[in-house]
């Protein structure tokens, strides 16, 4: 087992060690980071091929814990991508993390959990990254590289089977031709059965089935310009939502079972053409992408056996982006000046259709039961139920087409001062958003004190709204070199994004439905102050400002290494994006920014190596509250951020042996501990899932021609939850996945 993680700041890597391992392959950095690692004053942790490999981490959700206080809680299906870094994230819309994969950006967060298909390094920038990524950087960024076939020419190809009737094929191979042209073809299968039955019918509520695939193209085209060209594309089939009803008087969670179809499937495919110039002072990169996505997620949203109603939404959606990366050349930097400049843009539409199917149940409950409950005595004429619809189930019709587009420019200087480095940054970004929205429904109604036949009823709701905003980025920081060690101090600040809400648009004409029969009669029900409408539509971008300090070391002596970091510290949030629910038994939910808050935590990294025995670890600690959030019903102030947990825990240790063999050459035997929590479900912090430790361990058998590799997670079977939420004013968690066993083999020719 080589290095496993590089933690906090990377060591330089000399480069007759670059020809030893496929994970420390020479490759271009990236096009946004001029600075080596360990010169960065930042908090970066760096998970490499071996490792990802060695645990079998094969998606973005598996990093948790492993970086220091990041938590993406594994449930739902892939379209639930949630992220919590440093306390703070949300289960919908804008994530508090940027992702880039090969420096192109993911710009939906729906396409986050992605297959992590020949995924060469995972550097994950903690912090606000806003001067150099922008929107959605506000707590990080995570850096995906994928192998590049300039510098690995050979095949790959495994195969894995494991627990919940997993089976994964891959394939790759890179290439190079005599007129320069680098190749590299990757291809992967998934198909598991899932680990959740559905008691209703029987069936296995998340079963999946997956195809990733990747084709990346490089040629220097003349002697100072390099191209590369990178098409990816993926396709899932899945179930999902494995939710248990929470029952109170029991004080138990009930077996999943729900009625309704639950389902997602995704399409998605980017391709980016990345171009570096150079000239005799500066080089310039352009990275021009384009992606696509195509998605329909089919839920029964009361996650019970009642027919109450069930939601289909549609998403089709593309997008464009290009970035400019301008920096001086090597022999053009002043030994006290270095900078680099960009400018990025983008533009996404999303024709979204997200009808909702209301049944018999649904119709009885959420319309005519609120509907016959407020109309007075003298009117019902005597009637429990005066009130009637005549269909068993009818449409609620939602269409949406929602446009956002943004520019910025950024610059970064490095001033070189003795021990010193000092960064300042600056970025000016622009964003505007506009959505048209159509919403309609149309029934039967009948009043029976007075009406003796049916009445066609139609409710339509649709309009325009549009929003825009800039934001100014800065970044100042410090290193300061001590021998082996440094440390560092910065501030920064980040943003994510504002947006619509389109989920709450069901519950605006439900409203609108009910009361719009009730007018018709002559009975008015709601106060026009306490309705939903298209006003709480937009909500504005949340903003926030770090301030750290920590320290970095890296130590050499004969066959010992160690690196070590620490760092502290504090976050302030205004105009906080948090998941909104109307009171009641409500279908719909929404973003809001009605809270302020802040963030104090600390995070460690140690990592020892000595020949062949090696020890890591990464502990971070936060304590994130709200410093004022009332939503007119309750006063939260005070109070911890739910979802995001205030420990995360990962150790790892193990040992290499080296054979002189002719046919097997090494054997890795490595056991780790991870542990996430505290974590507080609700705003009124009367619901915690303790910390849950989760003991995992791996094997490698390293034969000249293959690997063989072994994997447990969840050794000890631990029972925990990873999600709560209510629907329909009942409560629901989702548990962990139980114990896994993963066996592969894997050719590298």
């Amino acid at each position: 087992m080589t290095t496993i993680i590089s933690l906090l700041l990377a060591s330089p890597i000399q480069e007759e060690e670059l020809k030893d391992t496929l994970s420390y392959s020479f490759v271009e950095s990236s096009a946004k980071q001029s600075l080596p690692l360990e010169r960065l004053a930042s908090p970066v942790s760096v998970v490499y091929l071996d490792e990802l490999e060695e645990r079998m981490i094969d998606s973005p959700k598996k990093l948790s814990a492993i970086v220091p206080n990041l938590h993406i809680p594994d449930y739902g299906s892939a379209m639930t991508s949630t992220i919590y870094l440093r306390g703070f994230g949300s289960r919908m819309e804008n994530p508090v993390l940027g992702l880039y994969v090969d420096d192109v950006p993911v710009l939906n967060k729906n396409a986050y959990d992605i297959d992590m298909l020949d995924i060469r390094r995972a550097d994950l920038f903690r912090g606000p990254q806003g001067t150099l990524y922008g929107r959605n950087s506000m707590c990080g960024v995570l850096s995906l590289s994928t192998i590049s076939p300039s510098s690995y020419h050979g095949v790959r190809t495994g195969v894995e089977f494991g627990s919940g009737g997993l089976a994964v094929a891959r394939t790759s191979v890179f290439t190079s031709r005599p007129d320069g042209l680098s190749s590299g073809l990757s291809i992967g299968l998934r198909h598991s059965d899932g680990f959740y039955r559905n008691s209703y019918d029987g069936q296995m509520c998340d079963p999946s089935e997956s195809l990733s695939l990747r084709l990346r193209l490089e040629k220097r085209l003349r002697p100072d310009l390099y191209f590369e060209n990178i098409l990816s594309a993926g396709a899932l089939s899945q179930g999902g939502w494995p939710y248990r009803l929470y029952d109170p008087q029991t004080s138990s969670l009930l077996e999943t079972s729900y009625n309704d179809k639950c389902a997602y499937k995704r399409l998605t495919v980017t391709d980016a053409v990345k171009l570096r110039l150079d000239s005799d002072r500066f080089s310039l990169n352009s990275i021009s992408a384009f992606q696509l996505l195509f998605d329909r997620m089919d839920m029964d949203q009361d996650f019970t056996d009642r027919s109450m109603f069930t939601l289909a939404q549609i998403q089709r959606e593309g997008a464009l982006t290009q970035e400019l990366v301008l920096r001086p050349k090597e022999e053009w930097k002043s030994e006290v000046w270095d900078w680099q400049s960009g400018f990025f843009t983008f533009w996404k539409y999303n024709r979204m259709s997200a009808p909702v199917n209301f049944k018999q149940d649904g119709i009885n409950d959420l319309i005519l039961g609120n509907a016959n409950a407020s109309i007075p005595e003298d009117v019902s004429g005597g009637l429990d139920a005066p009130l009637a619809i005549r269909e068993s189930n009818f449409m609620i019709g939602s269409e949406f087409g929602i446009s956002t587009f943004g520019a910025a420019l950024y610059h970064e200087s490095y001033f070189t001062l003795d021990r010193w480095l000092l960064t300042a940054g600056l970025r000016l970004d622009y964003e505007g958003n506009m959505m048209n929205y159509c919403s309609d429904a149309a029934v039967h109604y009948r009043f029976l004190p007075t009406m003796a036949d049916w009445k066609r009823f139609e409710t339509l709701y649709e309009g325009k709204v549009s929003d825009h905003y800039f934001e100014l980025l800065p970044k100042f920081s410090a290193l300061y070199n001590i021998g082996d060690a440094r440390v560092f101090a910065v501030v920064s600040k980040g943003y994510r994004s504002g947006g619509f809400n389109t989920q709450i648009f069901s519950d605006i004409l439900q409203n609108m439905m009910m009361n719009g029969m009730m007018a018709d009669l002559g009975v008015y029900l709601d106060d026009p102050g306490t309705a939903v409408t298209a006003d709480d539509t937009a909500y504005r971008p949340e903003k926030s400002w770090n301030f750290e300090l920590g320290a970095g070391t890296d130590l050499s002596r004969g066959d010992h290494r160690f690196s070590g970091s620490a760092s502290v510290f504090y976050i302030l949030c205004r105009d906080q994006q948090i998941t909104l629910f109307p009171p009641g038994k409500s279908t719909g939910r929404m973003m809001a920014n009605v809270g302020r808050s802040r963030s104090i935590g600390a995070e460690a990294s140690a990592l020892y190596e000595y020949k062949g025995l090696s020890f890591s670890a990464s502990y971070g600690y936060t304590d994130a509250r709200f410093l004022s959030y009332d939503d007119g019903n309750h006063d939260y102030s005070g109070n911890r951020i739910p979802y995001s947990p205030a420990h995360t825990l990962n150790a790892r240790t193990g040992y290499s042996f080296t054979f002189d063999s002719s046919a097997v050459r090494s054997l890795s035997l490595n056991a780790d501990c991870s542990a996430v929590g505290n974590i507080w479900w609700d705003e009124a912090n009367t619901l915690k899932e303790p910390v849950v430790f989760q003991i995992g361990a791996d094997m490698v058998l390293d034969f000249r021609l293959l690997d063989f590799r072994v994997r447990f997670d969840n050794l000890l079977d631990e029972d925990f939850n990873v999600f709560y939420f209510k629907s329909v004013g009942n409560s629901f968690f989702q548990r962990g996945k139980p114990f896994r066993l993963t066996a592969g083999i894997s050719i590298e020719i």
